[in-house]
This record gives structure tokens, C-alpha cells and sequence, in this order.
């Protein structure tokens, strides 16, 4: 997620130039965090008079497998960057992200039933089991941007860190084979940090060809608030992400 020159600019890409433009793609990796394994859909309590007397029941219905939550994706756009001197960069991305996750979750359901005769307990029952697996897939299209202070060193190397903007375009979640429109309940903006590491490859013409390897880290929910009303409890998931790339400067 970042890209430039270097103390030494390699020889066929004009260290006269202050400003580049070119041409990055990275894939991805995600990972997700604060997410807690177990995502609750349902608990509640009930009570109920029969002719036996007073009936307590405590229900719960869960999901099991947050914590396997993943995905990969890729990222394609221009790159731009402007050199503030012959070891320091201003550099920036504007790319078009794909971020696809995925998990197999499984539903519990979980009941204790208590039995009161005279207001006193009698018994007890439970009942555990589980209502089967689910694949769950979430794919966002986001806008990127992530801008970075760039420090270049001999031979081409350099390291890069700032913060990045997504903005996110759509949102869709698939429960096995039903899609739904999830834009609405997906956070509008996402912020993260990142460090960028790579190595910067003269070409013929005045060009080059930059790699590196990217780390963000997300410090913004994946979710908005409008989901609270489908869970019980309150989660706040969000992710970290793991790049390799390559920039193609033109000038």
C-alpha cells in the first residue's frame, strides 16, 4: 500500500522529477479483530402458569466460529508521490478494494426450564443441541486512500508508514444461498494505520518498478450500530490487513 525512491534513485528513473504518478495492485490478506467467537442472536426469559404451576424458562440461540472469520482480496489504482527531499516522500494510493470474508458458523440453541410447585422448585430439564452450519460471506467494495511519510534508503529500499481512509461503496451478505443488500448496516468510513516496507527496481525510460509488503491495521468498526437490533450482545469487529504489491512508476 505504498510505493517510491530511495537516498540512491537508481539509474533510468530521473532523480530531477519531484513529482510520480503510476500504476499499484496488491493482494490481500484479512484478519479480524474484537470479535468475540460467539455472537448472540437471542436471549430471553419467559415464565408461564399451567396447571402445575409456575414454568421459568432461559433461553439463548447463538453463532460459534467468530473467531475464524477471514477473508482476502485485492486492491487496484494510481499512485502518486511527491519528494520533500533526497531521503523523504509524501505518498498516496487511490484504489478500487475488493474485501471478501467468509466463515462456516454454527447455530446453538441452548433452554433450562424450571419447575416451581408452590413457589418452590421442583425440577429442572435442559436441552442443548445445535440447529447446523451456515457459510457466511461478507464482500465490501471500498474506495482507499492511504497516505504515508516515506523514507528512502541506498539501494532502492525504503519504509513507509501513515493512515488510511476507506470509504465503503456496497456491502453484501450471503447466509448460504441468500444474498442481501448489507450497505446499510456497514460502517460508512473505515480508519486504520499502516508501515509499508519494499524495494524500488530501475527500468529502461525513466521508469521503475517498485515491491512491497504492507501491514494496516484497522482501528474503526466493520458495523454500524443499526445491527444491535438483530444481536444481543454488542460487537465491534474489526481487521487487520496483510499486502504484497507492486507499483509500476511511470515517470
Amino acid at each position: 500500500m505504498a510505493t517510491t525512491l530511495r537516498a540512491e534513485v537508481p539509474e533510468g528513473f530521473d532523480a530531477a522529477k519531484r513529482n510520480h504518478l503510476g500504476f499499484s495492485a496488491a493482494g490481500t490478506y484479512i484478519g479480524i479483530w474484537h470479535l468475540n467467537n460467539d455472537v448472540y442472536v437471542k436471549k430471553e426469559d419467559s415464565e408461564t402458569e399451567t396447571d402445575e404451576g409456575l414454568e421459568k424458562e432461559h433461553y439463548e440461540q447463538y453463532l460459534s466460529g467468530g473467531d475464524d472469520f477471514k477473508g482476502i482480496g485485492f486492491s487496484l489504482g494510481l499512485s502518486g508521490m511527491r519528494d520533500l527531499g533526497k531521503s523523504l516522500a509524501v505518498h498516496a494510493n487511490l484504489y478500487i478494494s475488493l474485501r471478501h470474508r467468509f466463515v462456516n458458523a454454527t447455530e446453538h440453541h441452548w433452554k433450562r426450564t424450571e419447575y416451581y410447585l408452590d413457589d418452590k422448585l421442583d425440577h429442572t430439564s435442559r436441552d442443548k443441541g445445535s440447529k447446523g452450519k451456515y457459510d457466511i460471506v461478507l464482500n465490501y467494495w471500498s474506495l482507499d486512500l492511504p497516505i504515508g511519510i516515506r523514507y528512502k534508503m541506498p539501494r532502492g529500499y525504503f519504509i513507509e508508514a501513515g493512515g488510511l481512509f476507506a470509504y465503503i461503496l456496497s456491502a453484501n451478505l450471503e447466509v448460504d444461498l441468500i444474498s442481501l443488500d448489507f450497505h446499510s448496516y456497514a460502517a460508512g468510513v473505515e480508519l486504520g494505520v499502516f508501515a509499508t516496507a519494499g524495494k524500488t527496481f530501475p527500468l529502461p525510460g525513466n521508469r521503475a518498478l517498485e515491491l512491497y509488503w504492507n501491514f494496516t491495521f484497522g482501528l474503526t468498526p466493520l458495523l454500524n450500530d443499526r445491527v444491535a437490533k438483530y444481536l444481543y450482545d454488542e460487537i465491534r469487529p474489526r481487521e487487520w490487513l496483510a499486502q504484497a504489491g507492486a507499483t509500476l512508476w511511470l515517470f
